[in-house]
């Protein structure tokens, strides 16, 4: 008979879930920390129900009493009829967690004040500043070598461990110096509630789904979306010969849904890709497009021209027709200034224009010695820029000035800012290895870099800041003590999302997993902060992480036809919000899909 292979990943953690379920909270936390930081990562953790332990015991106690009634012999498992005195006194005097409060302060009500209760100490710094065998502070040799092997049952019951053999991974802390990198937490079950216990179902969001933003002209390609601000809560769809703007009803019943109003905006140009968008004061809005034109011999040129669009999209200004190849643009709205990125994907230049209008040169230009791919304000006259071995911020005065350069060797890609603590966030690829990256105001020369501990990282988000503060890096103060918890959320291609203290790099306070271990392309929070949004090409999953842990609504594209949605087509991913947070939209190839959200 074939049994299924245990292994001592799959016992321990039937163990620790049992100790979860049963009150042992601090028992689990132990066993956890001698095993396995983050046991819900397990690949079969999804898979095991509540009681599975107790239930998986009965069954092999029924089975051994049906075998001996079968071979008229023995039990082979008596544990007679007195079992001692319960050992599990839920919400009673003894140690448990079931409450959520911490074992050192259960210990107190049940022994006294002033109780001592023996902790696992913490790591002195000499052991935190060795980087091999770590992954997010976890010393990989702490799993000794039985832990995660097969086990071979004989029908006699004795096991078996057999060889393998496991891959190590090395973390880096920072490319200049080596911080102590912070534990992953433990799982919410870890404070003796089961995540599986939920009050409220998972919404599914399939049926208030909007796809007639779809475009259906075979010569129009879609390359990127972007919401606008309040002031102007449109849709823009760009890319090669198009530039369309949705403008989306917002009803208040289902019934009164109806198709979203549809404008071309009419560009001065014949065969043309937009590369860049931005949105400006009042509604205005900036884009760079890349012309293709043909002379009287048939040679093809390509001329790269920045726009501003007025009165609705109904007329323009030129700002520049010199910009070269602009793949970002950034609105300055305290200063009225736009940034403009450049490369040729080798150097790169920065242009930043005064009230862009008629067609101007640049008030600021300069150029890095590597290409860049990605630039953010950081308060009314700084900004930092990243790209290939490249992170520099700079400074505009009388003239732009680069105020720092930070050594790297990794090719940053997007970066992110978060106004209220003056934190920026970079992730980026070195070789095979993908890159968290954070520059922290209270020491602005010392980059922190750690390899991201999933594989495949895709983009990053900071939770917006009910409290904004605008501030550069150069002029923000050390952060109060303690500081404040900034959210920072990741996603990956391998369907997990973690989210991050940023004031302390690199503590991650959550670890989720997207709807059906789906791939995230993207990451985004609401506006207003509450909601957390992950989606890829064959879901969504949205999470209100104030609340629980567990998905707010899911959206699969398993439950639309093919026609509406087609997961597998090529094409640019892109998420994004609407300004009130009540939709959000995705974008793959030429689909687009608006999916209303519960709020």
């Amino acid at each position: 008979m074939t049994v299924e292979a245990l292994s001592s990943n799959v016992v321990n953690y039937l163990v620790w879930r049992y100790l979860q379920e049963a009150g042992y909270g601090n028992a689990a936390l132990q066993l956890s920390r001698c095993w396995n930081r983050d046991p819900e990562s397990l690949p079969f953790a999804k898979n095991v129900s509540q009681h599975t332990l107790i239930n998986l015991l009965q069954d092999g106690l029924w089975f051994d009493k049906l075998q001996a009634e079968a071979g008229n012999g023995h039990h082979r498992y008596n544990f007679g009829r007195d079992h001692g005195r319960p050992y599990s006194v839920r919400n009673g005097t003894l140690l448990t967690l079931d409450k959520g409060i911490p074992a050192h302060e259960l210990a107190e009500e049940a022994n006294g004040p002033g109780t001592i209760v023996v902790q696992e100490p913490p790591p002195s710094k000499k052991q935190s500043r060795k980087k091999k065998g770590k992954v997010n502070g976890i010393d990989s040799r702490m799993n000794h070598q039985v832990n995660g092997e097969a086990m071979e049952i004989d029908q006699n019951g004795s096991t078996h461990v057999t060889n393998s053999v496991r891959a190590e991974s090395e973390a880096m802390a920072s490319e200049a110096e080596s911080p102590t990198v912070a534990e992953l937490p433990i799982s919410t079950l870890s404070i003796g509630n089961s995540i599986g216990e939920q009050t409220e179902p998972i919404i599914q969001l399939a049926s208030d789904t909007l796809f007639t933003c779809t475009v259906k002209e075979q010569e129009k390609l879609v390359t990127q979306t972007l919401w606008g601000p309040p002031s102007a809560p449109l849709l823009v769809a760009a890319g090669k010969s198009l530039l369309r703007l949705h403008l989306i009803n917002q009803p208040t019943d289902a019934e009164s849904k109806g198709s979203p109003k549809i404008m071309d905006i009419p560009l001065p140009l014949t065969s043309f890709e937009i590369t860049a968008v931005c949105w400006n004061s009042h509604g205005e809005m900036t884009v760079s497009a890349r012309e293709e034109l043909v002379n009287e011999i048939g040679e093809v040129m390509k001329a790269d021209k920045l726009l501003k669009l007025v009165d609705g999209g109904s007329d323009y200004q030129v700002v520049s027709s010199t910009a070269g190849l602009v793949i970002t643009l950034r609105w300055n709205e305290a200063k009225q200034l736009l940034l403009a990125i450049s490369s040729d994907g080798k150097k790169g230049s920065i242009k930043i224009w005064k009230n862009p209008g008629d067609e101007q040169i640049p008030a600021w230009t300069t150029f890095t010695e590597t290409a860049i791919y990605e630039a953010v304000w950081t308060s009314d006259s700084t900004f930092v820029v990243c790209g290939i071995d490249i992170l520099q911020v700079y400074e505009i005065g009388e003239s732009l000035t680069c105020q720092r350069t930070i050594e790297t060797r990794i090719t940053w890609e997007k970066i992110k800012f978060e106004p209220s603590s003056g934190i920026v966030a970079i992730m980026g690829v070195d070789g095979q290895r993908y890159c968290l990256g954070i520059l922290h105001p209270s020491d602005p020369g010392n980059l922190q870099v750690q390899e991201y501990p999933d594989p495949f990282l895709t983009d990053i988000d900071f939770q917006s800041s009910t409290k904004p503060n605008a501030l550069g890096i150069s002029s923000i103060e050390y952060p109060p003590s303690p500081s404040p918890v900034v959210h920072l959320a990741t996603c990956t291609a391998s369907g997990s999302v973690r989210i991050w203290d940023a004031n302390q790099p690199f503590k991650c306070l959550k670890r989720l997993v997207m709807v059906d271990e789906s791939p995230a392309h993207s990451i985004a929070y609401s506006p207003d902060g509450k909601l957390l949004a992950a989606a890829g090409p064959d879901a969504v999953t949205v999470w209100d992480l104030q609340k629980r842990d567990v998905p707010l609504a899911t959206w699969r594209a398993q439950d639309v036809n093919d026609d509406q949605w087609n997961g597998s087509v090529d094409g640019d991913f892109s998420l994004g919000w609407n300004p009130d947070g009540t939709s959000l939209s995705i974008a793959l190839g030429n689909q687009i899909a608006v999916i209303s959200i519960p709020r």
